[in-house]
């Protein structure tokens, strides 16, 4: 690509003019962990070599943009990167359907597909797809003075906030961060010198907790939320419930 039609192709991409028609519409639940596929499948053949996936309340929104058999890296959003690709890369019939791969409960969200119309020389919205994936949610059994790892996975390391809380607990933390440092503040005094991070640097946003030496008192539903820069807001990854025994014998 030349760097003339580089500048028009980014002008028609971020500036360009979209028509506005009506769109197929579907609502897509999948659980977390899963891939899932979100159709979307363009009438005309000759219309589906420029294709763009976005969704609106991410920035940049656009995550899969594919031209002439090529795909665009440049302002995908990085919580798809590797997770995202065409159903079938040659568009047969049309197919421009997406594949997610691993979704989590922040996939959840509207999508939409569009293709370039060369006749109009505008963007046209084929299909959007309302995808919801719900929190995971597990069940762990430990003994009176095990450490346990409450097992939790950011969709990317674009993580500004974590943090870790029991329902029982009400304004208390178990586990907070912001903004790099650990918040010690609000934390319950039960938890003191007791829970951590599994990876400190969050790597492959791996945002696990270590709880170490766990009690009875332990017992209860911890939910892990992270904050979203693009959104602005916490989103709720999942939810474990812990169950502590007393060891045999005791």
């Amino acid at each position: 690509m030349s760097a003339v039609t580089a500048s028009i192709f980014l002008t028609l991409l971020f500036v360009g003019v979209f028509v506005f028609v009506s769109a197929d519409q579907k609502t897509i639940t999948v659980a977390s962990g899963q891939d899932v596929i979100l159709p979307c499948r363009v009438p005309n053949k000759n219309t589906n070599k420029f294709v763009q996936w976005s969704r609106a309340d991410l920035e940049p929104e656009y995550f899969l943009v594919y031209r002439d058999g090529k795909f665009l890296p440049n302002n995908q959003h990085p919580s798809f990167k590797n997770r995202v690709d065409l159903q079938d890369r040659r568009m047969k019939d049309g197919d421009v359907s997406l594949i997610l791969k691993h979704v989590s409960s922040a996939d959840t969200g509207s999508y939409v597909c569009r293709a370039f119309m060369e006749e109009t020389r505008s963007w046209k919205p084929i299909s959007i797809i309302n995808l919801n994936v719900p929190p995971d949610q597990k069940t762990i059994t430990a003994e009176s003075g095990q450490d346990v790892t409450l097992t939790c996975r950011a969709p990317n390391n674009n993580i500004r906030g974590v943090q870790w809380r029991r329902d029982d607990l009400k304004a208390d933390y178990v586990f907070l961060y912001w903004d790099g440092q650990f918040v010690p503040d609000y934390r319950h005094r039960s938890f003191k010198n007791r829970v951590d991070l599994q990876n400190r640097q969050m790597k492959d946003g791996d945002v696990s907790l270590i709880l170490n030496n766990v009690t009875i008192d332990d017992a209860g539903t911890y939910k892990c939320h992270i904050f979203i820069r693009e959104t602005g807001c916490w989103q709720l990854i999942n939810s474990i419930s812990l169950r502590v025994v007393v060891p045999p014998g005791e």
